[in-house]
């Protein structure tokens, strides 16, 4: 043979041998060891911990068979050929090449299963593999090129310079710029996605998980990505259930703002009291369950005409409610607001199936609010004797025919006072003065043991 080769239909004949043996050996191989490591897969099961390791395993076990057949394959071409040094390292080093191409190219068509596999398990600490991959990128595309140009002098002498070192550094580069392609991507396209979920995350959508296809750093930074959302989303609900405990969407942030520590603020409130009629019989002559489904429905009653006039219902106290109207949030109009809720409360609750009758009381004025509490234990509230004097028209309410009571104050404070009258003086228990009062102009002409004047006596003006 020319140039110490074999004739070439000889190393055609022994390549086709060779590559069926290889073929015969190595595809049975391969599947087998595919199957064993996808067996989960097919039946829809959780991995066990050989199978995870015999997945993650199979790129390195794929391409360490196709280097075992690169080799093969350079000592025996080196031999039919009689050229060690030329035949057998420029196979070997085709197969470095390749095998390494190989690796980063299974790595990645197998992380789709890796996703599936790292579901519900746990990354080992200590594993490292963005290191690996730039190193196999170092070693394709420079190490190997360097190697072969420093085989040239060895391999053949007189061929050191000329057309055949530039064509080394031509497909040198060729191929270091091809792996480093792979080995950037390999890198780049799990920081973009996890780039992507942070910007979902900061967007608002907290339903962002991140596919842990990587066992080293890429995978725990998607993992803590997920925990973080995780425990974003866990917050948020804590929040959303505190917001329903309270029933007012801007306080969690207040409490978590201003804490238990501040004294509170002073503003001008409407406070409404709505309290049942005859509950205490009621609840003597009716099994639990039925009270509390009359509650429910009495609460719901209250609950959607307060939040209706813009109210907040601050606190359910047995069977009675306690509603705010300019707290948290500030309402110029708050009396007004209150005062809409006192008028249709009634015909609500009047329209609503099995529910008892109510007393409705409303004062205006000045209260702090605020957190009160300690800090196993805080609620907003709001304190002043507007709050008890609100509460002692609630009772005296459940014996007018209007079933309602609003103070002068408040019918003060409000711009529309068409449908209130004056009901007179009351002596509220607990206060030194009597509260001039009003109540609904629809029941004036009803009578009143209560206070032994008939309601009719009444004069017909309007509140001022």
């Amino acid at each position: 043979a020319e140039d110490g080769l074999a004739d070439s239909n000889l190393n055609l004949l022994v390549f086709t041998c060779y590559l069926a043996a290889m073929v015969l050996l190595a595809l049975p191989l391969n599947t087998l060891f595919v199957r064993r490591a996808m067996n989960w897969v097919r039946e829809g099961k959780t991995p066990t911990d050989s199978q995870r390791k015999l997945l993650f395993s199979l790129p390195l076990a794929e391409t360490l068979t196709a280097l075992i057949s690169w080799i093969g394959a350079a000592v025996l071409f080196g031999v039919i050929n009689h050229d060690v040094q030329r035949v057998s390292l420029g196979i070997l080093l085709a197969g470095v090449v390749t095998c390494t191409l190989l690796y980063l190219l299974l790595e990645g068509h197998f992380r789709p299963v890796y996703a599936l596999a790292l579901a519900d398990a746990d990354l080992p600490a200590d594993r490292r593999d963005v290191l690996p991959r730039l190193m196999l990128a170092w070693l394709l595309g420079s190490a190997v090129p360097l190697i072969s140009i420093g085989l040239i002098p060895i391999i053949s002498p007189a061929s050191a310079e000329g057309y055949r070192l530039s064509g080394i550094a031509a497909v040198s580069l060729i191929a270091g710029v091809v792996v480093m392609g792979l080995a950037a991507r390999s890198v780049a396209r799990p920081l973009n996605t996890i780039r992507d979920a942070l910007r979902d995350i900061e967007q608002g959508d907290l339903n962002v998980y991140v596919p842990i296809d990587d066992l080293g750093e890429l995978g725990r930074l998607a993992e803590g990505v997920n925990d973080l959302a995780a425990g974003m989303r866990e917050q948020e609900l804590l929040r959303e259930l505190f917001q329903r405990q309270v029933g007012q969407a801007g306080l969690a942030d207040l409490a978590i703002d201003q804490g238990i520590s501040g004294t509170g603020s002073k503003r001008e409130v409407t406070v409404l009291f709505v309290d049942l009629r005859g509950y205490t019989r009621f609840s003597e002559s009716h099994p639990p369950e039925d009270v509390v489904a009359m509650l429910n429905r009495f609460f719901r009653v209250v609950v959607a005409e307060v939040s209706r006039a813009g109210g907040w219902v601050n606190k359910f106290e047995g069977d009675a409610a306690l509603c705010l109207f300019g707290a948290p949030q500030d309402q110029t109009d708050h009396a007004d607001r209150a005062l809409r809720a006192a008028v249709s409360l009634p015909a609500a609750l009047e329209a609503a199936d099995d529910l008892l009758g109510a007393g409705i009381g409303v004062a205006s004025g000045e209260v702090i609010a605020g957190f009160v509490g300690t800090p196993e234990r805080f609620e907003y509230t709001v304190i002043g004797d507007v709050v008890n004097l609100a509460s002692r028209l609630c009772d005296e309410a459940k014996a007018v025919p209007s079933g309602v009571l609003a103070s002068s104050s408040t019918i003060l404070s409000a711009s529309q006072r068409e449908a209130w009258v004056p009901s007179g003086r009351l002596s509220i228990r607990g206060r030194q003065e009597k509260a001039a009062v009003y109540t609904l102009r629809s029941a004036q002409k009803r009578r009143s043991r209560r206070y032994g004047t008939p309601w009719s006596s009444k004069p017909e003006s309007s509140a001022p």
